[in-house]
């Protein structure tokens, strides 16, 4: 028996294509590792909680989605490098590789500078207590402190998740996993100390969960680019800025859907704290910390196959793409069964992961099953769209998804401030999945197109 599962193991891991066994031997590191930040990321909702209490824990929330956005200002540059390498690569060309990645992290460091610079002067005439809106006064002072420490810690994880693209494009996504959840150990070690000797405050959360992926991300540069990825390592003399035009080309397109997809995810809270108040933002965060386990889990699954798209389309192997697209609509099927059985035991999950562990009676979740079931949906969708969008990515043709996006844009703010002053938090958090209906409908249909070699017009641009 034993020995018929080694078997089993060994085959699954050491037969197939390449291309494919690549990818099984980074998902399935990924599960392990991913598996621990999950898990940290689910204990650190009580905990957080009962150090700085739900309102804090709300407002830190809300400040952090709105930081986020500044992401935006790369411009696409991170994923159109990652494009451009994994095809440098692929070809053998260490030079340009080379170039590529020193000219990304010039440019994005020069960007990231300006973000900086503007931000310190229009900062002293800004009202954050007004901008987030529903926050107690007397929390006014802590916000003022966690707006620059969010800024600061941003402006250094801006070019430092530059590694990211760099390990996704040599088709090793597993060492991204891997320093994410060192990231997230140490700030769970952080905030178990400063629990446990400091008084809640939201500059000490600021920091601690602010600069712990930056010294992660840090060291983790140091090494990689002077061991494995020593042929790519960024110097002043590589810089070529006429490599931002090509890069930029793809980025862009890139860009704009990156921008759709932040306006949704990173808006949400925004919206839920100015409709309603800072509790329901936490209330939220937790619903949608639950129910995107099964999101991770696709991430993992999912993410591994851009890069292998990108390889096979180039080669024209339509047959390994079609196998792979099928198995992933599987995996999606068994991701909506888990969902809807969570669904159903959502009330006594939250009850012994969160309630449970709560010190003070008044920092209670109280999630209603609506908001439970809109979050639900919301993530279900999400992973109905990666199956396609992630490999029309890796093939290149994004001018569809550019146009659905602008479009998404524009129709996200009005949709969720009507939906969400007729339903509250629930109708903000179903406001995406609304937008998102065409898009659920044309992106299987260019993914099918393109994977069968049928694509012609829009469809292959």
């Amino acid at each position: 028996m034993i020995r018929s599962v080694k078997e089993k193991i060994s085959v699954f891991f050491h037969k197939g294509h390449e291309r494919t066994l690549l990818t099984k031997k980074n998902i399935a590191a990924s599960f392990g590792i991913k598996g621990i930040t999950i898990l940290v990321s689910l204990v650190l909702v009580p905990m957080t909680i009962n150090y700085v209490n739900s309102e804090r824990n709300g407002i830190w929330l809300t400040l952090y989605s709105m930081i986020v956005w500044l992401n935006l200002f790369d411009i696409g540059f991170g994923n159109g490098m990652m494009n451009k390498l994994a095809e440098a690569k692929a070809k053998g060309q260490t030079e340009l590789a080379r170039k590529c990645v020193s000219s990304t992290y010039a440019i994005v460091f020069l960007i990231c500078l300006g973000v900086f610079t503007a931000f310190c002067i229009i900062n002293p005439h800004l009202d954050w207590v007004k901008i987030l809106k529903n926050v107690p006064p007397q929390y006014a002072g802590e916000l003022s402190g966690l707006v620059w420490i969010s800024i600061t810690s941003f402006c250094f994880t801006f070019v430092l998740n530059l590694l990211k693209p760099v390990v996704t494009a040599d088709q090793r996504p597993a060492i991204s996993s891997f320093l994410d959840m060192l990231g997230q150990l140490i700030t769970f070690a952080g905030i178990f100390i400063l629990s446990k000797t400091t008084p809640p405050s939201l500059i000490t959360l600021g920091l601690v969960t602010g600069f712990s992926p930056v010294v992660v991300y840090i060291i983790a540069s140091l090494v990689l680019f002077n061991t494995r990825y020593k042929a790519w390592r960024p110097s002043i003399r590589h810089i070529d800025f006429k490599l931002a035009g090509k890069m930029m080309n793809l980025g862009i397109q890139f860009f704009v859907a990156t921008c759709a997809a932040f306006l949704v995810t990173q808006t949400l809270p925004f919206l839920i704290q100015r409709l309603t108040n800072p509790v329901e933002v936490t209330n939220y965060n937790a619903a949608f910390r639950m129910f995107s386990f099964v999101y991770s889990i696709m991430g993992i699954i999912i993410i591994p196959h851009w890069i292998s798209f990108t390889d096979a389309y180039a080669k024209g192997d339509y047959a390994w793409m079609k196998k792979t697209v099928s198995y992933l609509y599987k995996i999606f099927l068994i991701i909506l069964s888990f969902q809807l059985i969570l669904l159903a035991l959502s009330p006594m999950v939250y009850y012994f992961w969160v309630n449970h562990w709560i010190k003070d009676v008044e920092n209670i979740l109280t999630i209603s099953f609506p908001m439970s079931a809109a979050v639900c949906l919301y993530v279900c969708v999400l992973c109905w769209l990666n199956i396609s969008i992630y490999p029309i990515n890796g093939i290149g043709k994004v001018k569809l998804q550019l146009f659905s996006s602008i479009v998404e844009m524009v129709l996200l703010i009005p949709v969720a401030l009507a939906m969400g002053n007729k339903w509250g938090a629930t109708g903000v958090i179903l406001a995406p999945v609304v937008v998102y209906i065409p898009r659920m409908i044309w992106a299987p249909i260019q993914l099918n197109k393109l994977i069968n070699n049928r694509a012609k017009g829009i469809w292959n641009k």
